[in-house]
Parts: C-alpha cells; structure tokens; sequence
C-alpha cells in the first residue's frame, strides 16, 4: 500500500475497544408505552485517546385523553474514557412530528451549544466546572464507593444543554445491586445499579417508569396503569366548587404538600398564608415594566419569522389601541387553531400557524409570537386551570403589556382578561434552560399536591 493511502485509511481508522447495548421498557404509571435503546461503544481514536459514546434511541406514545401524541429521540454523547468528561453531543427529537436538532462540542473547556427548530437557532456556551459529566453517563463515572459515600456533582442535561448540580445518595442492597436517588433540581430519580448498568430507574412516585427489557418479571406485567397522560397528572379540587370558573375573578387557593414556596407572587397572585394563594384578573397593580425576553423572538415563540410577522400586521392593522390589538390576536388564534388536539409537543409558533393545530402550549406560543410581532411584551404562563368538573389540569396561558400594564389572556378559551380559576406556577423564558425549568416545576408541583379551592367571586 502506498504511504499516502496508509495515511488517508489511518485518519479515519479507530479502534473498537467493547460495545454494549440494553434495551429498556418505558411505562407510565404501569403501562408500558415505548422502549429505549442504548448503545454504548468504547473506541480508541487514530491520535491514541480513547472515546466512549452512547447513543439512545427512544420511542414513547402517549396518550392524551382521545388524542395521542409520539415523541421520538436519537441522542449520541461523547466522553472521554477515563475522566467522563463531555466531548460532543447530537440529536434530534421530535413530539408529534416537530423536531428540535441540538447540538454541542467541548472546546478547550467551554461547552458550545445550538438548537435549530423550523429555521431558527439557538446558541449559547458556558465554562464547563471540572468532573463534569452528561446526566446520561453519570452511572459510569460514579462507582459504587462514591454512591454510597454520597455527594454532589456537576452534570450536562441531555436536554437543555446547560449545566447544573445533581446530589446522590444510594444503599446496598442484599442481592449486591445498589438503590440510588439522584436529585436534579428539586426532583429524586430513583435507580437500581448493578455494577456500572442501570436496572432501573423511576420519577414520581412510578409516573415513568424505565426498565431493563432482559431483567425477569417480578411483578404483575405491565397492563394494569393508565397511558392517559392527562389523567395520570390531573388533580382534584378538594374544597368547595365553582360552578362557572371561566366567570372567576378572585379566588382563593389552599395548597397542600406541593413545593409552595417555589410558587411565584406575581401582581394577579399573592400568597395570603403559609399554604394559601389569592388570585385576581383584576390588573390594577399590575405596572411592573417588560423585561427583553418579554419582546424577543426564540425557537419557539417565532416573532421574527416573515409569515408571523406579515399575519400580526394584518390582525392589528386599524386597532384604536393596544387592548383591542390583544383582543384581535386572542380572537384570531382562538379560530385560527381549528383542529383543537393533543397531538403535538412543543411546536413553534410558526409551524401552529402553519398547520392550525394544537392545544393551550400551541394555542399560547402562536398569541406570544403575533403579539411581541405586533409590539406587544407578552409572557408565557405555565401552572393549572380548573374546569367545571372540579378537576386541575396543567394549562399554558399568556399575560400581556397593553397601554402601561399587564393583563392576562387565554386563547384557548378567547378569555380576555382570562378568569382567576388558576394557579401560576412558573414564566416561561427565551431559552433551553427556561424551558427545562418548566418541565421540573410541574413535576414538583406533582409530589403529593392536594387544592382547595376556599373562596371565590364571580363576574356578575
């Protein structure tokens, strides 16, 4: 063989040290409802370092009441063999056909990331603490001595590519395996390790459930649970009931057992207690000014996309002031959105624009989009909605900044001010890490929560 060719074939040459894969059986609270593959690979690279990747295939289908929504991943991370530190990651997922591309590589100790969604990109970058390792691999780096020692260390989620502390505490058990809890962000994983493999890991209280495909049955197979995601995260109203809630406009809450403390006093929420939340539509002292997040464009909410863009000039165009402008853009996506469904996950307000699909996430991003495209500062709200059968699902609505102070809106329903039969729970932000935060405040607010509607008036 020539030099030359030896050369050309040696760059692109590596050596595979092992490869590993396990298969993982996804359920929500008993039901099975999608599988996870993982494929580990160590691999020693042309310059003589060696690589570990993992790449995790992932398919759930959810159903969400009549509707059902798929959401898909195919992720691979890169770490360095022995200290596990970060190297790159790839992936795609995708909720109910809308993908998200995320991408990230270590450069000489700062991480640089990007998400791509229908168009728009997302970049950031961060110094990177030492020992830090992807949430993915954390079970390689950590051996049994250091979970049962307990500790703290910094990680990368696979998810919102930033970085963050997670705790862990562990125990042995008789058959050598190790229980595990990790928490990240107020939220315990629980995991069953054997040696460095992961038997089996659990949030919620069994809300999802990830088990290795080849461990035997020790109990009843999974058939006995509810796939209905809306059904296995809604809540009751304990107290006493409104007839009308979309009428409410004052309410007082009392909460139980949630993480109270972390629920946000805004100028329509004010806690009145140790446990108890009074709640307003009355926007009277709701003057705090917009912050830039409230006004800028991002992968989701889209307000620069041309076709956003053009559609809030002709809904506004003519308006005498800033309420009626809210008042058109609410009425637009209220009749826009004709296919009302639970299909999809995070679509961006351009791609809701587009197919005229969606429920409350897609209903608020397509208003927040047409409104800060309009001028208008517009937040995104996350928390729970009653409805008049006494029941709390989680609901995304939006509050906007109309001639000199904030009102609320719901689209969903076309309810300008929107109604006081609410809980705010968390503001959505302009990036990846604000975005994870609202997944975890929901998963909080669900650790044994109870709500008592107390009190209430209603417009006359």
């Amino acid at each position: 063989m020539s030099k030359p060719g030896f050369l050309f074939l040696s760059i692109f040459f590596t050596f595979f040290v092992f490869a590993e894969t396990n298969v993982y059986k996804i359920s929500m609270m008993g039901a099975e409802i999608g599988k996870s593959t993982e494929t580990w690979e160590e691999k020693i690279n042309p310059d003589g370092s060696c690589e570990l990747t993992l790449r995790s295939l992932s398919e759930m289908s959810l159903a969400r009441g009549l509707d059902a929504m798929t959401i898909k991943s195919d992720t691979t991370l890169s770490a360095d063999c022995k200290t596990l530190e970060p190297k790159r990651i790839k992936g795609e997922i995708s909720e109910g056909g809308s993908k998200i591309l995320v991408e990230g590589v270590n450069r000489n100790g700062v991480f640089e990331t990007s998400m791509t969604k229908n168009g728009s990109r997302e970049t950031s970058k961060f110094p990177m603490p030492k020992n830090t390792a992807f949430f993915g691999m954390i079970f390689r780096k950590l051996n049994v001595e250091d979970l049962l020692k307990g500790g703290k260390t910094s990680i990368i989620s696979e998810e919102s590519l930033v970085e963050s502390e997670i705790s862990y505490s562990a125990q042995k058990n008789d058959d050598g395996t190790v229980s595990a809890t990790v928490v990240f962000q107020g939220i315990p994983i629980k995991y069953t390790v054997s040696g460095k493999k992961v038997l089996r890991s659990e949030i919620q209280n069994g809300l999802i459930v990830y088990t290795l495909a080849s461990m035997p049955e020790t109990k009843t197979p999974l058939t006995a649970g509810s796939r209905d995601i809306l059904q296995n995260t809604k809540l009751f109203n304990s107290g006493i009931s409104i007839r009308k809630p979309r009428k409410a406009r004052n309410t007082t809450f009392q909460v139980e057992n949630a993480d109270f403390l972390s629920i946000p006093e805004t100028c329509f929420q004010k806690k009145v207690g140790s446990n108890t939340l009074f709640v307003t539509s009355d926007a009277a002292n709701c003057t705090n000014i917009p912050v830039p997040e409230d006004t800028q464009s991002n992968i989701i909410e889209d307000s620069s996309n041309p076709e956003i863009i053009r559609t809030a000039q002709k809904i506004v165009i003519g308006a005498p002031n800033q309420l009626e402008m809210v008042k058109r853009i609410a009425k637009f996506v209220y009749k826009h959105i004709s296919n009302k469904n639970y299909n999809h996950g995070n679509m961006s307000a351009s791609e809701v624009l587009r197919t005229k699909s969606g429920d409350c996430t897609e209903h608020s991003a397509l208003f927040a989009a047409l409104g800060r495209a309009a001028g208008i500062p517009v937040k995104m709200v996350y928390g729970v909605v009653l409805n008049q059968n006494g029941e709390f699902f989680f609901h995304n609505w939006n509050e906007a900044f109309t001639d000199g102070k904030w009102i609320t809106i719901d689209s969903t329903f076309n309810i300008v001010p929107a109604d006081s039969s609410r809980i705010t729970l968390i503001y959505g932000g302009s990036d990846s890490k604000s975005r994870e935060q609202v997944s975890l405040s929901v998963l909080r607010f669900l650790n044994n929560t109870r709500i008592f509607v107390r009190g209430f008036s209603n417009d006359k």
